[in-house]
């Protein structure tokens, strides 16, 4: 109470008529006090907005409207703030019950905030499956109402929804619209806005198309060092285009220039920085694309003993296993990632690859399947899909070769078991895949030789039947053999596989093709029986063992083992280098007392070099050039020791799976002590990936 009533006692009837007259004194006073409160709110929310304090503005806001809810002022500002919050939805909804109070470019960019919003949230683990790409397809939808029922008043805010459009299109793998909507502002003569840069070029990679994104991913970096995603795009982008030399130490320096863990000023511990473990993911994956997988190898297992719950990182080391030709281990891998994250779309589009090679089809076909449903639209589907009904499909193996032989001098006869000159061509074509499992189909062969006596033919053609599931293998073929010698010819085998690295193989064959055709010239066949083996842990390594014998019909007895290893020596992107080692021995029963090449003892041993350059590449087509150098002593019993040179050179093409080679190889080698030259050239078609 005001000090002037302290103390006082007046009766109601006189006070009555002062409080009329106060409040009648204070009514002209009420418009002018409401249009300072309404001032002061604006003016502190506005004060608030401009130093970014937006939840602060939001509280006075609201409690303004509290108190006047029909303060249009008040009310405009909280539209205002809420987007400026991110809250872009509640702004638009707000937004649509006074749309009077906004002008056309207040109300288009908080439109298209909500769009922007919603597109970002569209990449956002759903909590189901089916739902994963449903906020896209919504946002993708209302902007495309926006852009046909309320077309834009400002120009920067109808590119925007344009760019916008862009994102959302990529999420849904909609590549093609993606590049011809970018394309389709640039002859607008829009300038693109540098933050979609890097979406454009991730879609032009998606359709192989990396020479086109190469100054898309550049233009990006150049507006925005700072953004990883785009570097690393950039990287593959390279790797795409062959230029291992520039992405290579690309991946290497983004690598090195991110910290594990980032320290903000002040602060106690440092944060989790997932552009590092993307930039050291990818390098690794750099490498493995480079041919160097055991590098790869490496860098991704310190990786995956820091985080193994991480589905992504299980996922490229299955990748890499699979590259390593473990597929075992590869199919471990993917279903550890499946295990944690079931919608990985690298594991479950390799899962595929790693139950073909396991020859487990039927599998194959179902992870095939789960792959289509949960990501219809990866662009990799169909890729998958035809590499499955490639080795599903008809197989096919033509070949032909052509040799002569001479004396080192050029005089006299070639004594050579291939005679003065030899040929031959052979034909094997199989079914495609029946109840997953098994194959039918037909072979043909013939085999030349010039003698002294004229020329040795011997042919053959049948059918035969084939069955490969998971670790066992079998084959039967029945056939007729002419020529030199005839009758029924037949072959029955069989292989097991242990475990990634080792196989082992058994084959018995009637009239067998190996026998030597200055045997048959007489009019003498062989039966043979042949157990190989072979250890092939990883890509750099590969060790394989065959011993046969082979039982000719004049009683000699044929024995022979070889021993053939390869060694990674040197790995470049388009160089590799192996070192070779090769040893062999047999033995003949009968010895020089037949009328053909039977050593009864001889042996032989050869170190060498093999040079394998890819000299064009595009994705699964390539050229590669390969030359082999090789030399070792050759001893046989009676006829001394000699050192035998060979030397070949080949081409190879490869085309979504087929490949064509052909080569000629020279050597000097020696039969019963007399030194031959041989000149050989062959080639091969397979058709199918025929393994």
């Amino acid at each position: 109470m005001p000090p002037a009533f302290r103390g006082t006692r007046r009766s109601h009837v006189t006070v009555l008529p002062c409080a009329l007259a106060l409040a009648c004194l204070a009514l002209p006073l009420t418009g002018a006090a409401q249009i300072a409160a309404d001032a002061t709110v604006r003016t502190e929310a506005e004060a608030l907005r401009d130093q970014a304090r937006f939840a602060e503005a939001l509280l006075v806001v609201e409690r303004r409207l509290a108190a006047a809810p029909g303060d249009d002022d008040a009310f405009r500002l909280r539209v205002l703030t809420l987007a400026d919050l991110g809250s872009s939805r509640l702004a638009v909804e707000a937004m649509r019950q006074r749309p009077q109070l906004f002008a056309d470019h207040e109300r288009e960019r908080v439109e298209g905030d909500a769009i922007a919003r919603a597109i970002g949230w569209g990449r956002v683990e759903p909590d189901t499956p089916d739902g994963r790409l449903a906020e896209s397809r919504a946002a993708l939808a209302e902007l495309d109402t926006l852009q046909r029922d309320a077309p834009r008043q400002t120009n920067w805010e109808a590119t925007r929804l344009r760019v916008d459009a862009l994102s959302a299109l990529n999420h849904l793998q909609q590549h093609e619209a993606v590049v011809a909507g970018y394309q389709a502002l640039l002859d607008d003569g829009i300038d693109v806005p540098a933050y979609i840069l890097g979406t454009v070029g991730d879609s032009l990679l998606a359709l192989r198309r990396p020479a086109e994104a190469i100054p898309v991913l550049e233009n990006a970096i150049a507006h925005a060092p700072h953004v990883v995603n785009a570097r690393i795009l950039l990287g593959y982008a390279f790797i795409e285009t062959e230029r291992f030399d520039r992405a290579l130490p690309l991946f290497e320096a983004l690598a090195a220039e991110q910290d594990a863990w980032p320290r903000q000023a002040g602060a106690a511990s440092g944060y989790e920085n997932w552009d590092r473990y993307s930039a050291d993911l990818n390098h690794a994956l750099a490498h493995s694309y480079a041919n160097d997988n055991a590098r790869a190898e490496m860098m991704l297992q310190a990786q995956v003993g820091i985080g193994p719950n991480n589905p992504g990182l299980q996922a490229a080391y299955g990748a890499v296993q699979s590259r390593r030709l473990r597929p075992s281990a590869a199919l471990e891998r993917y279903e550890m990632a499946l295990t944690m994250a079931p919608q990985d779309r690298d594991a479950l589009a390799g899962r595929v690859g790693a139950l073909t090679a396991l020859d487990r089809i039927d599998e194959a076909r179902d992870a095939l399947a789960t792959l289509r449903q949960a990501h219809p639209e990866d662009p990799r589907l169909d890729r998958v899909e035809h590499d499955l009904d490639r080795h599903r499909g008809v197989q096919a193996t033509l070949s032909a070769s052509r040799g002569r032989s001479r004396q080192r001098d050029g005089a006299g006869t070639s004594i050579s078991p291939f005679g003065s000159r030899d040929g031959g061509w052979a034909l094997d074509v199989r079914s495609p895949l029946i109840d997953d499992r098994w194959r039918v189909g037909v072979f043909a062969h013939e085999d030349w030789a010039d003698f002294i006596d004229g020329r040795t033919r011997h042919r053959a053609a049948g059918v035969g039947t084939w069955y490969r599931h998971d670790r066992l293998g079998a084959w039967a073929t029945l056939g007729a053999a002419g020529g030199a010698s005839s009758g029924a010819t037949w072959t029955l085998g069989a292989d097991w596989r242990f475990d990634d690295a080792w196989r082992a193989g058994l084959e018995l064959a009637r009239n067998a093709q190996d026998t030597s055709l200055q045997a048959r010239r007489l009019g003498i066949d062989a039966d043979s029986a042949t157990l190989t083996a072979s250890y092939v842990p990883s890509d750099s390594f590969a060790l394989q063992g065959r011993l046969s014998r082979l039982r000719y019909d004049d009683g000699n007895t044929r024995d022979q083992f070889g021993v053939d290893a390869t060694r990674r020596l040197v790995t470049r992107p388009h160089l590799m280098i192996d070192g070779l080692l090769s040893a062999y021995t047999s033995r003949g029963s009968r010895g020089d007392t037949v009328g053909y090449f039977n050593p009864e003892r001889d042996a032989s041993a050869n170190v060498g070099l093999r040079f394998d350059h890819i000299t064009w590449r595009r994705y699964e087509t390539a050229f590669q050039q390969r030359v082999e150098v090789m030399a070792g002593p050759y001893w046989q019993r009676d006829a001394g020791t000699h050192w035998v040179p060979s030397l070949g050179y080949r081409h190879l093409w490869r085309r979504d799976g087929h490949e064509l080679e052909y080569g000629v190889a020279w050597s000097r080698p020696v039969y019963d002590g007399l030194r031959e030259q041989r000149v050989a050239f062959d080639v091969e078609l397979r058709w199918g990936g025929v393994r």
